[in-house]
């Protein structure tokens, strides 16, 4: 059973490399129906028209509209319920063990830090385990968002590159709040 979940862990580990050296110029696939690589990429996942990880953060949520520094949030009646931030292009360059760590900050219409979730990445999971296990990611929850860029947060040990990537996605996406 140990060699299986090993054997597992390294093919897992491989994907995010094998995935680079795709060069869809020269693939098949696109060649036959003369679409870019982003006709295969994956889909955003939605829950009632929304984006996931909005629709997760904000229940009662309806519709959003973007905004250029963020996405405000509405209920059925067209209520603010709060905002989005993403922390991209705020984070591009910060890095963790694999890659960029990006994140989306929910705050409540009163500028409190409801949620920050963790988007598509390529960390280890099981690195990323640990971090979310640790509370990293809730130790901003219910903080205004003055207080939250103040906050001295620890990185997660065994997990520092990925925590320290995280913590400095974070100061980067609301730096200019």
């Amino acid at each position: 059973m140990k060699k299986i979940i090993l054997a597992l862990t390294f093919a897992f580990a491989l994907l995010p490399a094998m995935a680079q050296e795709h060069n869809c110029a020269n693939c098949p696939h696109h060649k036959q129906h003369q679409q870019s690589a982003s006709c295969c990429e994956p889909k955003q996942k939605m829950i009632n028209g929304l984006p996931a990880e909005i629709a997760n953060a904000f229940p009662t949520a309806k519709s959003i509209k973007k905004d250029t520094q963020w996405t405000l949030v509405y209920n059925a009646k067209k209520e603010l319920l709060g905002y989005v931030v993403y922390s991209k292009p705020a984070s591009n360059g910060i890095k963790g063990y694999a890659g960029e760590t990006p994140l989306m900050i929910a705050l409540g219409s009163n500028m409190k830090i409801l949620s920050v979730t963790m988007l598509q990445n390529n960390e280890t999971p099981s690195y990323l385990s640990l971090v979310v296990n640790s509370g990293l990611l809730k130790s901003w929850n219910g903080m205004k968002v003055s207080r939250a860029k103040k906050k001295n947060v620890d990185t997660v040990a065994g997990a520092t590159f990925s925590s320290r990537s995280i913590i400095q996605t974070f100061q980067a996406a609301i730096k200019k709040l």
